[in-house]
């Protein structure tokens, strides 16, 4: 799970409100949707061991509360922000990993749908969890969902002694042979009062570990330097030979671990001098990690490394071309990846405005340029600043890659390297061609414009 930041999901279910007339009864109807699912995760033994009810609503809550009942009020009051609700939620039974995609069936997401709060998931052998993001800015609370078949959703508590404590952004996740680790860092905008004791003690950046993804024990985590004073979460990846996190700012500093419990920082001449580590991936073979390193005292250029087992790293291997006098400088600022191939993002960054740039390698150390951004093509902006950007969004999970765009020409492209791309037909109620925000999930893909978000549901043979 990358970038813990760490990157907006909505649903199509949502109470029908009609509102009449001031002094007539405002009537909430609520439609609730019973779903029987075979010994969910934090919820009461099924009674049954047939299988699941089919899910028809996407994200229809599973327990909605009481609805409140009273008269309509005269008085003119300006209207709530709805926010997303941390609630167990449903959703459709997603496609085996490696099926094939072959459409899209767009929804839009009501206000209250808690898919919009989704930022990141990881897919392991004991189901599925994701994580969210909410507060201003996105980044006050993370909210944690577990799912052991990806239908039914289940929020894991905050605050008490086996979950995340008060204060605490998960900032990713992992999988480790015996079960999941989570780093989180301490809030700082968080006032926690008589609570700040109980782990003021602890380096600011914290391993939890969990056989379950329910219960977590909290560990010393990795010392990277000083997390509260970065502008990103640091950057975590899982191999075959087991983690590897790094600092999201120059000088990159490292440390490897095997179970998430006990960390190894990695000496400094272990990556050269200058190198900025912005995005790291776990392969079959061990990791990829690209990011920035100056050619000479004005410029930078792309570049990537790799590492079998996290500690012994080769490159560089340049993504872009070395320019000199008024060219600009270039960077490689993420990692898409799929089951045969990488897709790194980047561009420019001392050009006013910046390109983007991607470029494609079948194994990390040979890298070409993929021009127009293909297959989505370069963006139709043509206000000032709109630079080059690609007409679309990027996404991956390691198995396939999604390319999909909104808007009048809307479309989703799969490819399994970054190289061949097919075109799946979409329906339903297609995303603006604003809605660049994209998040992967198990059965599809969500899609924002950061005020409305989608929700793209994999059809498959």
């Amino acid at each position: 799970m990358h970038d813990p930041t760490t990157p907006e999901i909505e649903q199509v279910t949502g109470d029908a409100r009609g509102r009449r007339t001031a002094g007539l009864v405002l009537v909430l109807i609520v439609v609730f949707i019973g779903v029987a699912i075979a010994k969910p995760w934090g919820s009461p033994p099924a009674s049954t061991s047939q299988s699941p009810a089919p899910v028809v609503t996407l994200g229809a809550a599973v327990s909605p509360s009481p609805a409140p009942t009273g008269t309509a009020v005269l008085t003119q009051v300006a209207p709530t922000p709805v926010v997303p609700s941390i609630d167990t939620f449903a959703m459709p039974v997603p496609p085996p990993e490696a099926a094939t995609w072959t459409g899209i069936r767009w929804q839009r997401l009501a206000p209250d749908n808690p898919l919009r709060l989704i930022r990141s998931e990881q897919r392991w052998r004991g189901g599925y969890i994701v994580v969210g993001s909410l507060g201003p800015g996105g980044a006050t609370t993370t909210p944690v969902w577990t799912s052991r078949d990806g239908a039914l959703w289940t929020p894991v508590p905050f605050g008490t002694a086996t979950t995340f404590w008060p204060g605490l952004l998960v900032v990713g996740v992992a999988e480790v042979p015996s079960g999941l680790v989570a780093l989180t860092l301490l809030d700082g905008s968080y006032q926690c009062g008589a609570a700040c004791p109980a782990y003021s003690s602890v380096l600011p950046l914290m391993s939890w570990f969990s056989p379950d993804g329910r219960s977590w024990t909290l560990n010393t985590g990795p010392d990277l330097g000083l997390p509260s004073t970065w502008k990103e979460p640091p950057l975590l990846a899982a191999g075959p030979s087991g983690l590897v996190v790094a600092s999201p700012e120059g000088p990159t500093h490292l440390a490897t671990s095997i179970d998430g419990i006990h960390w190894r920082t990695l000496p400094a001449p272990a990556l050269p001098a200058g190198l900025a580590i912005r995005d790291i991936v776990g392969t079959t073979t061990g990791f990829t990690a690209v990011g920035t390193m100056p050619v000479d005292a004005d410029h930078d250029r792309a570049v990537a490394f790799q590492s079998v087992d996290g500690g012994t790293w080769t490159g560089p291997y340049p993504l872009s071309l070395t320019y000199g006098g008024a060219m600009p400088s270039w960077s490689a600022s993420a990692l898409v990846a799929a089951r045969i191939g990488l897709v790194a993002v980047g561009g420019t960054v001392s050009a006013t405005p910046g390109a983007a740039f991607w470029w494609q390698s079948a194994n990390g150390r040979n890298w070409q340029p993929l021009p127009s951004y293909s297959p989505l093509g370069p963006t139709t902006c043509t206000g000032e600043g709109c630079g080059s950007q690609p007409n679309g969004a990027l996404v991956g999970d390691g198995q396939r890659m999604v390319a999909v765009r909104g808007g009048a020409d809307a479309g989703v492209w799969t490819s399994a390297d970054g190289l061949a791309w097919q075109r799946v037909p979409v329906t339903g109620d297609i995303p603006g061609e604003q809605a660049t925000q994209a998040v992967m999930l198990p059965g599809g893909v969500l899609l924002s414009d950061g005020t409305i978000t989608w929700f793209g549901e994999a059809v498959t043979k």
